[in-house]
């Protein structure tokens, strides 16, 4: 079903509509780096309707509580958001043998899908592959990372990023996530000739690429449209929003050209 937010206050003034949840594409993938439940509560209260997915990241969900965890996935739940877990504290499970058990434990508490990554430890193609598989198996979704945190040189192989995520979705990958460390982060220059030549070979819709900073978001959709899935931080999720309805970053003739 689309939605125009007739629902939501100010109904008379026009916005570009786009599918309600549960949506396929065009998601918004917020990260939550520890946030208590308060805090979850007031962002739920404001955004629950423009958050698809909530990223459990940095590994900071192994700070807290089995019995706090479990109630923040429980909220997401409420709210129509799945949880997927993310960060290093997963990778350390990879090392210390401990993945099958991180994959049963995880879908016990409630989480809907894993990360599989490799900002930490050292894993190989074939490694990664395996842990997709492994998750699988448990019940869970994966989202696994495409390219290399604290590297540029990753994107110096397009063939080679190419190949990941081929590798990725033969393994049973749900999304395949491109890091935005190489291509908008800790770089001169936004890198979007390269960004296009994984667009040209994959269904952007199948990917999910961070997008940290405004201008990052502005080219994704700009480029891409509402299809588009972005992985942002909290405070982002409004900005997000009004950007994919054609407020943002834009302008209103643009917006009613597109709409009228």
């Amino acid at each position: 079903m689309d939605t125009s937010l007739a629902d939501k206050a100010f109904p008379f003034i026009r916005v570009a509509p786009r599918p309600a949840k549960p949506r396929v594409a065009g998601l918004t993938i917020m990260a939550d780096r520890g946030m208590g439940s308060h805090g979850l509560a007031d962002l739920l209260e404001t955004a629950a309707d423009y958050i698809d997915v909530a990223k459990m990241g940095i590994g900071a969900w192994r700070l807290l509580s089995e019995d706090l965890l479990r109630r923040k996935i429980d909220a997401y739940h409420r709210a129509g958001i799945k949880v997927f877990l993310a960060g290093d504290a997963s990778e350390a499970a990879f090392v210390q043998g401990q993945s099958q058990h991180f994959f049963e434990t995880a879908k016990a508490l409630g989480a809907d899908a894993v990360e599989v990554s490799s900002a930490q430890a050292i894993m190989s193609l074939a490694d990664k592959c395996a842990l997709i598989r492994m998750a699988s198996a448990a019940g869970l979704s994966v989202v696994a990372e495409a390219g290399q945190k604290g590297q540029e040189d990753w994107t110096k192989s397009l063939s080679y990023v190419l190949r990941q995520i081929e590798a990725y979705r033969e393994a049973g990958a749900w999304k395949v996530l491109v890091q935005a460390e190489g291509i908008s982060e800790d770089v001169d220059r936004f890198k979007g000739e390269f960004v296009l030549g994984i667009a040209a070979r994959y269904d952007v819709e199948d990917l999910i690429f961070q997008a940290k900073d405004a201008a990052a978001q502005l080219w994704y959709v700009s480029s891409f449209g509402n299809v588009v899935n972005l992985d942002v931080d909290d405070h982002q999720v409004l900005d997000l929003e009004l950007l994919r309805r054609g407020i943002r970053k834009r302008g209103v003739f643009g917006l009613l050209g597109a709409i009228g």
